[in-house]
C-alpha cells in the first residue's frame, strides 16, 4: 500500500528529493496522529447522496453550477507585514486583503467566507492577472505567496492569491490549517471542493467584470492544481493555466501515500477500501471531464520522484486532456522551486496571456 513502484528508475537526486518528501509527510502524518485528533466519518445519509452524483455527467457545469457575483471587499493591507514571508518581489506591489461570502455553505462558519490577496502593480493595473491556488496544509498565508512572486511577478502581472477552504483565515477553531479539507468524511471534502471551485470562478467573474479584456491566467499547485483543474474543466473566462504537481489522482494519493495513515484509519472505520474511495471520489477527478478552454493552454508540471502526486497520475491526466506536460527532476515539496519549472511557467504564461 506505501510502496511506490518506479522508484528503482529514479536517479539518484530525484530518489533522494523523493525520500526527502516522504520523510517530511510521514513526520507532520506521525505529528498530527499524536496531537489527539477525532476521527472524521462520513454522515451516512450524506454518503448516500454523494453516491446518487456518480452517474455519468458529461459537464461539470452540471454538478458544480456557476455561482453568483461575489460581494467582494477589498482593503488596502500595509506589505511590510508580509514581506518577510513572501520575498522581496512584494516591494513592486500595491496589497488589498480581498473577502466575500462563499457560494456554497459547508456549515462551518469562519470555512464558509473567501479571503485572499489582490497585488497590484502600480502603473500596471490592466497588466495580465494570475489567480493563485496554494498547496494542502499550507499554514502561513504570506509564504503561499512566494511562488506566485517568482513565477508571476518579474513578468509584471497583477495576482489574486485565494485561500482555500479549511485554510489560513478559514480554518475552524482548534483545527490546524488544512486539517478539514481532505479526511475521512468523503462527503465533506467533495463539498469542499465544490465550495473551492465555486469560489475561484467566483473570483474570475468578478476579475472579468473589472476589467472585460485583460487576460486571466491560473497557477495552482499541489491540490491548488486540482482545484484549478476543476475550475478549467468548468470555467472559459480563462486565458491560460499552469498546474503543477497537481492532485488528480486523488486515490492513488489517499492509498499509496505515506502521509495518509489517519485518513486510511477513519476510512477503514467506515469499511470504505480503495475501490470504494475510487469511486466516491470519482466525482473529482478532473481527467474525467474536458477542460472549458484549448488544452494547449494549459500546461501540466509533474515530478520525477513524487510520492504526493504521483507521475502515472500526472500523466494519465495530461493524457485525457491533451496538454503540454513538463517533467522536472525532483521530488513533489522540491519542484516549484526548480528554475525550470519557472522557466517553461512564464514562457506559457507569456505566450497565452498576451496573444
Amino acid at each position: 500500500m506505501h510502496s511506490y513502484k518506479n522508484k528503482n528508475y529514479e536517479r539518484p537526486l530525484e530518489w533522494a528529493l523523493g525520500n526527502l518528501d516522504e520523510a517530511f509527510f510521514s513526520f507532520s502524518s506521525y505529528l498530527v496522529e499524536k496531537s489527539g485528533k477525532p476521527p472524521y466519518l462520513s454522515d451516512k445519509d450524506e454518503l448516500d447522496r454523494l453516491n446518487e452524483k456518480l452517474g455519468p455527467v458529461e459537464k461539470l457545469e452540471e454538478l458544480f453550477p456557476g455561482p453568483p457575483y461575489p460581494n467582494l471587499k477589498m482593503t488596502p493591507r500595509q506589505p511590510h507585514t508580509l514581506l518577510l514571508q513572501s520575498g522581496p518581489q512584494l516591494r513592486h506591489y500595491r496589497v488589498y486583503n480581498v473577502e466575500y461570502p462563499s457560494a456554497v455553505a459547508t456549515g462551518f462558519t469562519r470555512n464558509d467566507r473567501v479571503y485572499g490577496f489582490y497585488l497590484e502593480r502600480p502603473g500596471q493595473e490592466t497588466a495580465p492577472v494570475v489567480v493563485y491556488l496554494h498547496g494542502w496544509m499550507e499554514f502561513e498565508a504570506g509564504f503561499s505567496l512566494r511562488l506566485p512572486l517568482t513565477w508571476a511577478g518579474p513578468l509584471g502581472y497583477n495576482i489574486l492569491a485565494l485561500h482555500l477552504p479549511f485554510h489560513f483565515e478559514r480554518t475552524p477553531p482548534g483545527k490546524l490549517s488544512g486539517e478539514l479539507a481532505i479526511t475521512g468524511n468523503l462527503p465533506l471534502a467533495v463539498k469542499a471542493m465544490g465550495q473551492a471551485v465555486s469560489d475561484v470562478r467566483q473570483a474570475i467573474n468578478w476579475l472579468r467584470t473589472q476589467q472585460p479584456e485583460r487576460p486571466i491566467g491560473l497557477i495552482g499547485k499541489s491540490l491548488g492544481g486540482l482545484v484549478g483543474a476543476m475550475v478549467l474543466a468548468s470555467e472559459p473566462n480563462l486565458d491560460a493555466g499552469v498546474l503543477a504537481v497537481p492532485a488528480t489522482g486523488a486515490k492513488s494519493s489517499i492509498w499509496q501515500s505515506t502521509y495518509t495513515s489517519r485518513i486510511l484509519r477513519d476510512l477503514d472505520r467506515q469499511r470504505l477500501d480503495e475501490a470504494a474511495t475510487s469511486r466516491l471520489l470519482e466525482v473529482i477527478r478532473p481527467g474525467r471531464y474536458q477542460p472549458a478552454i484549448e488544452a494547449r493552454r494549459i500546461l501540466v508540471l509533474k515530478a520525477n520522484a513524487d510520492r504526493v502526486c504521483f507521475p502515472d497520475d500526472t500523466d494519465n491526466f495530461a493524457r485525457e486532456w491533451g496538454t503540454p506536460l513538463v517533467a522536472l527532476p525532483t521530488g513533489h515539496l522540491t519542484a516549484t522551486f526548480h528554475p525550470r519549472a519557472r522557466q517553461v511557467a512564464q514562457a506559457h504564461l507569456e505566450q497565452f496571456l498576451h496573444d
